[in-house]
């Protein structure tokens, strides 16, 4: 249990999950489904809520991300299972492009190649609801502290949405100062 491992926990797990949390519930707080004066308990019950209701509403529009993560429960567990699904995904895309070969892919017939590659998507959703086994890749590395970190991360960006740090915020900053450097 080094420093090193502290940190590399930050950059990979904590860090994104703020900034996620902060998405997800930036966007819960300004569209008014949660209300920003909620405690950790009422988040979970309105959490709770909003999952049952997009259950039952099946809507293809709609934010991708929001519908994911509450597809995969909503709350700390399915932002730590998205994250980590968009990371496997993505390794997995850059690979295949890498390594690239038309012979290898149909080498056993193109039936043999879609059914490898719904094996393989059971495979990368499996390896993402079991996330806490998957960060911690090498030897001796300690789940608590990447448990911690994705966790922290959560609820920094819970705390930065409710105290209403936005984007609008902030493209509102840069056109003011915009706006002053013409001198009008």
């Amino acid at each position: 249990m080094s420093i090193f491992e502290w940190f590399v926990a930050a950059i990979q797990l904590g860090l994104p999950m703020a900034v996620m949390s902060w998405l997800m519930f930036n966007w819960l707080y300004g569209a008014g489904q949660l209300p920003r004066d909620a405690g950790h308990k009422a988040i979970r019950e309105h959490l709770a809520k909003l999952k049952k209701q997009h259950k039952k509403s099946k809507s293809r529009s709609g934010n991708y991300l929001y519908k994911q993560w509450l597809f995969f429960g909503g709350g700390f567990y399915g932002l730590a299972v998205l994250w980590t699904l968009l990371v496997i995904e993505v390794s997995e895309l850059i690979g295949f492009i890498i390594s690239f070969d038309l012979t290898a892919l149909l080498e056993n017939g193109i039936i043999a190649l879609m059914v490898s590659v719904v094996v393989a998507q059971f495979g990368n959703i499996l390896a993402a609801m079991l996330w806490f086994s998957y960060w911690p890749s090498e030897q001796g590395s300690t789940v608590v502290i990447w448990f911690l970190m994705a966790y922290g991360g959560y609820l920094l960006g819970i705390h930065f949405a409710r105290e209403r740090q936005t984007l609008h915020q902030a493209s509102d900053l840069i056109s003011k100062n915009k706006w002053r450097r013409r001198g009008e």
